[in-house]
């Protein structure tokens, strides 16, 4: 035997190669989707805020059976187009939705800015390193949970309407195309101005200022323009500008065949809501993949 070699263990004058140290299993996409689906069922206050869109569309659709009692209680007022007293009924119920879009804006919000006020960005991180996965994850989960939402509310609204517009003999043609792109449109508003507040709220990584910021948003635009309307004497390139804020193009994008003429296309108004959702969501990806947890 060689005296040279030592029988000590590791010692055999040839080095053991090292062993590679384990990797974690790559986080895929639909896992991180999944995750963050769970996510989202557990936290309480999306629960609440879908409480409150149920119950604003209840009250609506109590007022609007009151308000059916009693135009249908005048002789006259029964006399007219009665598909078109149909349309309107769904129309007046359908418009709700733009008020539903305030709270599930903030909802989408709440659902990021809350990874950062409850420290659980890092642990949520830490799971799924690739940022961009996880931000866009999120935003998917999102907007599937808003739109599964909002298409309880259409249901509930059918059940309602459906059984009332029938009663008073107004049921409007159940296939044609005004009442179909009443009810995907208003529903298509609804998510992607949501966008816009999950947008939000990865730029500014606060609940309240994302929050406060999505409702002027929404809200100062259509004030705004209104006063410089009056200041400006009725200036045509205001009429023009009031246009393209968020509450006139979803209107433009609901309307369907029935647009005014001085309306936009109706693909234009949708193709300017994506825009300004993207105006939101691309800067608070581009924050949230470079800022410090």
């Amino acid at each position: 035997m060689n005296a040279h070699i030592s029988h000590a263990t590791g010692t055999t004058g040839k080095a053991e190669p090292e062993r590679a140290a384990p990797q974690m299993a790559e986080v895929t996409f639909s896992r991180a989707l999944r995750a963050e689906w769970l996510k989202l069922r557990a936290l309480r206050l999306n629960w609440w805020l879908c409480a409150a869109a149920v119950a604003l569309l209840i009250v609506t659709l109590i007022a609007t059976v009151l308000s059916t009692r009693f135009l249908m209680a005048d002789a006259s007022l029964t006399s007219g187009d009665a598909r078109q007293t149909g349309l309107n009924l769904f129309e007046n119920v359908f418009s709700t939705f733009t008020l539903v879009t305030l709270l599930m804006g903030a909802l989408a919000a709440v659902a990021i800015t809350t990874e950062h006020t409850s420290g659980s960005i890092r642990s949520s991180l830490a799971a799924v390193p690739n940022r961009t996965v996880f931000f866009f994850a999120k935003l998917l989960a999102v907007l599937v949970f808003i739109g599964a939402l909002t298409a309880v509310l259409v249901v509930l609204s059918f059940a309602v309407l459906l059984p009332l517009s029938g009663f008073y003999d107004v049921l409007p043609e159940l296939l044609g195309p005004e009442i179909w792109w009443l009810v995907f449109s208003s529903w298509a508003v609804v998510v992607i101005t949501s966008a816009i507040g999950f947008g939000l709220g990865a730029l500014l990584r606060s609940t309240a200022g994302a929050v406060v910021t999505y409702c002027l948003l929404l809200f100062s635009g259509p004030i705004a323009l209104g006063l410089l309307l009056a200041v400006s004497g009725g200036a045509m390139w205001v009429t023009e500008l009031m246009r393209f804020e968020i509450f006139a193009l979803q209107r433009q994008f609901t309307a369907g065949t029935a647009s005014m003429s001085t309306d936009l296309p109706v693909p234009l108004a949708g193709l300017l809501l994506m825009v300004w959702a993207a105006a939101a969501v691309v800067p608070g990806w581009l924050v949230f993949s470079r800022r410090d947890a």
